[in-house]
C-alpha cells in the first residue's frame, strides 16, 4: 500500500530532490540507453494475433525479417509471439529444437535441459535457463509437459518453476511452393520473480529474436549443435 504524505515529508523530499539531481541524470541516460539497445525497426504492434496470418508479414518474414511481439495485459500475464522464415522443410528444423538433452550447447541462454520421461507424444522436460541485461541478471527454472504433433505443431504447459503462467506452441508452416517454412512461437507468460516491467518486455523480446534466429542459422547451415539431434520431440525454452 502506498505511503500516505503528510505536509512534513515535502521539504525532506524536495531537499532529497536536489541532492539527487546528478544521480537522476545518470539513470535517465542508462534508461534511455537500454531503451535504444533493444528497439528494433522489425518489431511488430503490440497484439495478441498470430503474425503468420498477415500477408504483409509474410512479406516481410520472406525478405529476412524476424517479428516480435508482446502485449501486457492488466493481470500482468504477457502475450508474446514471433516468427520467423527459414529457407529449410519443417521435418529439418523439427529436429533441431527437439534435442533436448543437447539444448545447452545449441540454443542461446540455456544452461540446463533434459527430458524426464515421455509417453507416446507427450514429454515432460526439465529446463534452467538465464537472461538478463545490464545489472539485471534471472535465472530460472522450467518444468514443462509438451505434446507433440509431428512436424507441424507442438504446445508446451508448465508443470512447475519459476512463473504462474507459461504455456504456449510452436507452429511450422511450409511455404507454398517453396523449400522453407514460417516458424511461430507463441505464448502467455507470467513470471514469479520481479523486474522493472519495460526491461523484462524488452528482454524477452530480444530472447525470443535470438532463439528464432539461432534455429534459422542452424537450419540453413545444415549444423544441429554439439549433440546428437532426436527426431519428433520439442522444446520449451523461451
Amino acid at each position: 500500500m502506498p505511503k500516505q504524505m503528510h505536509h512534513a515529508d515535502v521539504p525532506a523530499r524536495n531537499h532529497r530532490t536536489k541532492s539527487n539531481g546528478p544521480m537522476k541524470t545518470i539513470l535517465s541516460s542508462l534508461l534511455l540507453t537500454i531503451a535504444f539497445l533493444f528497439a528494433h525497426p522489425a518489431d511488430a504492434p503490440a497484439s495478441k494475433e498470430n503474425p503468420l496470418l498477415e500477408e504483409e508479414q509474410q512479406k516481410l518474414l520472406e525478405g529476412g525479417e524476424t517479428i516480435v511481439s508482446l502485449h501486457r495485459n492488466d493481470d500482468d500475464i504477457i502475450d508474446i509471439s514471433g516468427s520467423i522464415y527459414i529457407h529449410s522443410l519443417p521435418e529439418r528444423i523439427w529436429s533441431i529444437i527437439s534435442d533436448y538433452n543437447n539444448m545447452a550447447g545449441t540454443l542461446p541462454r540455456v544452461m540446463e535441459s533434459r527430458v524426464v520421461s515421455e509417453n507416446g507424444n507427450v514429454k515432460i522436460v526439465d529446463q534452467t535457463s538465464k537472461t538478463g541485461v545490464l545489472f539485471v541478471k534471472i535465472k530460472f527454472h522450467t518444468l514443462s509437459e509438451v505434446t507433440e504433433t509431428y512436424p507441424e505443431r507442438l504446445s508446451f504447459e508448465l508443470l512447475d518453476g519459476d512463473f504462474e503462467t507459461f504455456s504456449g506452441s510452436w507452429l511450422l508452416v511450409p511455404a507454398q511452393g517453396k523449400q522453407g517454412t514460417f516458424v511461430s512461437w507463441s505464448a502467455r507468460v507470467k513470471p514469479t520473480f520481479s523486474a522493472p516491467e519495460f526491461i523484462m518486455d524488452a528482454v524477452q523480446k530480444r530472447d525470443l529474436r535470438d532463439l528464432l534466429e539461432t534455429i534459422r542459422e542452424l537450419s540453413e547451415s545444415g549444423r544441429t549443435g554439439d549433440g546428437p539431434t532426436q527426431a519428433k520431440s520439442a522444446v520449451t525454452a523461451s
